[in-house]
């Protein structure tokens, strides 16, 4: 298949879908195939990521925990979304994680910055 590789396929829908990634991108790159991450990915992407939204103690805290697994945040839509930082593709909200943009801001003091 030249420079794609078949992923390992996590439903009916995908297998319909053919779901494929590029050689560089990184797994969380194929929530841009589907409308919602399936349970299992989910439940991974939030045991991953949980511990850095729970510690964080600012903005730069999180962003920082967030970019060495491989993540940003990005504000769109008035909400803020978690984006995978090879690919570029937004994964899902915050809120979708349990962490809503808001009470992050809340708890920050201040809005998601837009240039770090």
């Amino acid at each position: 298949m030249g420079d794609k590789i078949m992923m390992e396929k996590r439903s009916t829908q995908d297998i319909t879908a053919g779901e494929y990634i590029s050689a560089g991108e990184s797994a969380w790159a194929t929530a841009r195939n589907s409308s919602r991450l399936d349970a299992e990915m989910a439940a991974q992407l939030r045991m991953v990521l949980s511990e850095s939204f729970r510690t964080a103690k600012n903005w730069l805290d999180l962003i920082r925990a967030l970019r060495s697994k491989g993540f940003y945040l990005e504000r769109k839509d008035g909400r803020i979304r978690l984006r995978d930082a090879h690919s570029h593709v937004e994964i899902c909200t915050c809120r979708f994680l349990g962490y809503p943009g808001v009470e992050l801001e809340t708890r920050f003091g201040e809005p998601l910055p837009e240039h770090i």
